[in-house]
């Protein structure tokens, strides 16, 4: 009777991650989309590189933001690796939780 009652705990975890995760989903993806809305409207440089080539080559592009940019280019590869690293740890633990349930269910189809 305990088994069947860890699995129903487990069960009952995993739906209601399962229930709210595309409303997590969908208020990150709505974020980041006004995020980067906001940058192409207000910050071009950050993130329109016609914009930073149309600059660079009217000469708009000042030395002290073409710096700028150099430096926060190796910053952005960084980041981008740390969020990749991110991402492989999230699906590991999924992975790992998922080995956790099959496992007990297994042990409870045994019995």
């Amino acid at each position: 009777m305990q088994m069947q009652d860890e699995m129903k705990k487990v069960i009952k975890r995993r739906q209601r991650l399962i229930q709210i995760w595309p409303f997590i989903a969908l208020t990150l993806a709505g974020m980041m989309a006004a995020f980067y809305i906001w940058a192409f409207i207000k910050q071009p440089v950050l993130v329109n590189p016609l914009h930073v080539v149309s600059l660079m080559q009217t000469g708009g592009l000042d030395s002290t933001t073409q710096a700028l940019l150099a430096v926060t280019a190796p910053m952005l590869l960084l980041v981008v690796g740390a969020l990749a690293l991110l991402l492989l740890l999230f699906v590991s633990v999924g992975l790992i939780n998922e080995g956790r349930l099959m496992r007990v269910l297994e042990k409870n189809m045994k019995n």
